[in-house]
């Protein structure tokens, strides 16, 4: 009896064995999947801390041609808090003579959803002149918004303004495509998302780094140069016109 037990535990010990295997890898991809994104995410943030300009004070920028200001959600036509907070950074940018222009990129790619719209009319309502004001329509994501920046509005130096947790993102493809960016913070309150979008920025770095590195990514539509110089009015068309 006791030989056909030991025979029993060795017939079990390489199913055992191959579970032990199978854990071990769970474990090591695991590993991977988080410490990747992790080292991306913590490489990105600090060359933004010790590379990039950046403020959440107009007066420790320098001057530049255009402030670029992405989208974010709109509630009834309305901007939420934090795109509010971005277009009037960018207004007192453009009011303290920092910038000459003002881009407003955001995600239009519907009859159903606009952010430009609202983002347009916000600006004009407090006083920016309508030959300054420039709009792009297909600004879907921060890649689009930067890279259709540089290609198809010829800017060469800019100010993006968003709040902290966008701006490492943001300053690393504008490195990658030579763009020249400074970063004006627009935090101005304590957002009921922050949290939330501060763990999908994490994911969203390591899909930037991909992008850049590694499936050189375009933006889904590029188009005839519109360079941001004289009048934007014409670039409003589908906003308001």
């Amino acid at each position: 009896m006791d030989f056909g037990l030991k025979n029993q535990e060795i017939q079990k010990t390489p199913g055992t064995f191959s579970r032990g295997r199978v854990r071990l890898a769970v474990l090591l991809a695991a590993a991977i999947c988080i410490g990747i994104p992790a080292s991306i995410d913590l490489s990105i943030e600090w060359d933004y801390e010790n590379r990039s300009i950046h403020a959440g004070n107009y007066r420790s920028l320098k001057p530049a041609t255009v402030a670029i200001v992405p989208g974010a959600s709109v509630y009834k036509g309305i901007p939420s808090p934090v795109l509010q907070d971005r277009l009037d950074c960018a207004i007192e940018l453009y009011k303290q003579e920092k910038v000459r222009k003002i881009l407003l990129s955001g995600d239009n790619g519907t009859s159903y959803y606009n952010e430009v719209k609202p983002m347009l009319l916000y600006v004009l309502e407090r006083g920016v002149d309508e030959k300054d004001v420039f709009v792009d329509h297909a600004g879907f994501r921060t890649l689009d918004t930067l890279v259709r920046a540089k290609e198809i509005f010829q800017v060469k130096d800019a100010i993006f303004v968003s709040q902290r947790f966008h701006q490492p993102r943001a300053a690393f493809i504008s490195k990658k495509i030579g763009l020249d960016l400074q970063s004006y913070e627009s935090d101005r309150r304590i957002y009921i998302s922050g949290p939330t979008s501060r763990f999908r920025e994490f994911f969203a770095r390591t899909l930037a780094w991909i992008d850049m590195n590694l499936a050189n990514t375009a933006p889904k539509y590029l188009g005839k140069p519109f360079p941001i110089e004289g009048s934007g009015v014409k670039t409003w068309k589908g906003s308001v016109i």
